[in-house]
């Protein structure tokens, strides 16, 4: 017969064992939890992180690089410093750390991309942040302990608050296997040691590019008016006026088209901080601008044909005076700074080939590179003015003045007014007084509608965005567009013609360019089955090129 008394107390060891058991599992899983949290890796569903060093201990130096290796889902999105319209970057609060001086996280170049509708910059797969690290003393051991707030996007947005440790022994300052991938990093950060300049991600390479943009602005239908009437102006002075003040008249020129190109540049930048974009050309989406525009053009005509004289306002004068002793040196110098701006103001409807790269490279990148490439735009389209003020001699090369520069005359007279008369149009489409009709053989603009047309219907998509105030637009169009064997070929291969108009802001269509790293118009794009993401053509098309892009997606 058991004892009872055993029984209870037998009872009671199992109950006291239980106890024990499930506090030492409950202790277990809470280390677990805790060392999930507190740790040089963390998981999440759709992202992982990791804190990794560039050393595997601390010698001599002052300074080594850490990184935040970030591996991301398909489709899923972290954010840049400057996050555009929605999210924000990743943020450290590295206060419980030692041996850390001062930290800054290196931004590599990042992405744009559209999550919810809204124009966003940043990273997906995988990327590293380079973080430079000042340390308080080397030879000294580091302890890393980093709360991390990010944010990753779909089509959903999910916060997250990690709690990163790392330490670092001190050693000889062996570098570890993470350093070169840090460094790689490091160099798609810094464009300016980015240097190499065939290749196309290098700063050299984009500065290149943004100048010869530049030059070529000079011969599009929007700016070659205006070069041709300062070349009058100067063979009509050439023979009354010393070189010294022509050359002193085209620095004037020369530094009003690179100081209006840098107020350019400082809006660019004002505009990215708040998290928009500056266009190539937009502001030709305002009236107020364009009667602006138009009254100047009636100015400049009717002051070439002598039937206007153009001077400095009386006020500005005033004002002016207050810094230097005004005559009429000065005034022919600060008239020829303001033509400059003219010069500037009027070839940003022409997208010139180049422009568009240089501008979509620009406005992803540091404030101080958004500067340089605005800079070498500038120096791009005063070219002409800088070789004249070198060498004005140049200009006898053309004949004598006579009555052929009369002729020019009033043939530049004419083009200002046609220019003035074009931009009269546009303002009446704007203020609806006339309506800009897109062609019955197109489409109107729906992004929704192209991957439908493609993959349900199997049909080719080419997207012309264009507006009537875009002068390049309007060169396409009738030199390939409206070409018959273009239109021959949009008929056999059965393309669906879908056209945007930005004559007036239109946010669906800024986003839909921006997403192609253009930040100015014409866009041309064409899709397929084959290239369902699309293939992006020059700002300045060609038969042959158009033609070459039908061939290949046909043999595809």
């Amino acid at each position: 017969m058991i004892n009872l008394k055993n029984k209870t107390s037998l009872f009671t060891l199992k109950k006291i064992f239980s106890l024990f058991f499930i506090l030492l599992l409950f202790s277990f899983y809470f280390n677990i939890s805790n060392a999930n949290n507190k740790k040089e890796f963390v998981q999440h569903k759709n992202v992982s992180l990791e804190i990794i060093s560039s050393v595997n201990s601390i010698g001599n130096e002052d300074k080594i690089y850490l990184g935040l290796r970030y591996k991301l889902n398909p489709g899923w999105k972290i954010y840049w410093k400057y996050p555009g319209k929605a999210g924000y970057p990743p943020e450290i609060n590295w206060s419980k750390s030692t041996n850390i001086k001062d930290l800054e996280i290196i931004w590599p170049k990042p992405e744009k991309f559209e999550i919810l509708g809204m124009e966003s910059f940043g990273y997906s797969k995988e990327v590293i942040l380079p973080i430079n690290t000042i340390l308080n003393k080397s030879n000294n051991k580091l302890l890393v302990d980093f709360n991390i707030d990010y944010l990753t996007c779909k089509k959903i947005c999910v916060p997250f608050s990690d709690n990163l440790i790392l330490k670092i022994p001190i050693g000889d300052g062996e570098k570890s296997k993470n350093n070169k991938y840090i460094m790689r990093y490091v160099d798609k950060s810094d464009y300016a040691n980015y240097s190499n300049f065939l290749n196309t991600e290098s700063l050299l390479f984009f500065l290149f590019v943004a100048f010869i943009g530049g030059i070529i602005l000079n011969f599009m239908p929007c700016v070659f008016p205006v070069l041709s009437l300062k070349i009058y102006n100067i063979l009509s002075q050439l023979h009354n006026a010393s070189y010294k003040n022509i050359k002193r008249n085209l620095l004037a020129t020369i530094m009003g088209i690179i100081f209006s190109f840098f107020i350019l540049a400082f809006f660019a930048i004002i505009l990215k901080n708040l998290g928009n974009t500056l266009g190539w050309g937009f502001q030709f989406q305002s009236p107020f601008f364009l009667i602006l525009m138009i009254f100047i053009l009636v100015m400049f005509s009717l002051n070439l044909l002598n039937l206007f004289k153009f001077d400095i306002p009386y006020f500005l004068k005033t004002f002016l005076n207050t810094f230097f002793s005004f005559n009429k040196k000065n005034s022919e110098f600060v008239q020829n700074f303001f033509l400059g701006f003219f010069i500037t103001i009027l070839s940003t409807p022409c997208s010139a080939p180049f422009i568009g790269t240089a501008v979509g490279f620009a406005l992803i990148s540091p404030n101080e590179i958004i500067f340089l490439i605005f800079l070498f735009i500038s120096l791009g389209l005063s070219t002409p003015y800088i070789l004249l003020a070198t060498k004005p001699q140049i200009l006898l090369l053309l004949p004598k003045p006579g009555l052929w520069m009369e002729k020019l005359k009033y043939f530049l007279s004419f083009l200002l007014i046609l220019t003035a008369i074009w931009l009269f149009n546009v303002l009446l489409v704007q203020t609806g007084n006339i309506n800009s009709k897109i062609n019955d053989n197109w489409m109107k603009f729906d992004s929704n509608k192209i991957n439908e047309l493609v993959t349900k219907d199997n049909r080719i998509v080419f997207v012309d965005i264009t507006a009537d105030w875009c002068v390049t637009c309007y060169f396409n169009k009738k030199t390939v567009l409206d070409r018959k064997k273009i239109k021959e070929v949009f008929k056999e291969y059965n393309v669906q013609k879908m056209q945007g108009d930005l004559t007036k802001p239109n946010k669906e269509i800024n986003e839909y360019i921006n997403s192609f790293g253009r930040f100015g118009i014409p866009v041309n794009v064409v899709y397929s089955n084959s290239v369902p993401q699309g293939i992006l053509l020059s700002e300045v098309l060609t038969v042959k090129d158009l033609l070459s892009t039908f061939e290949s997606i046909k043999n595809d």
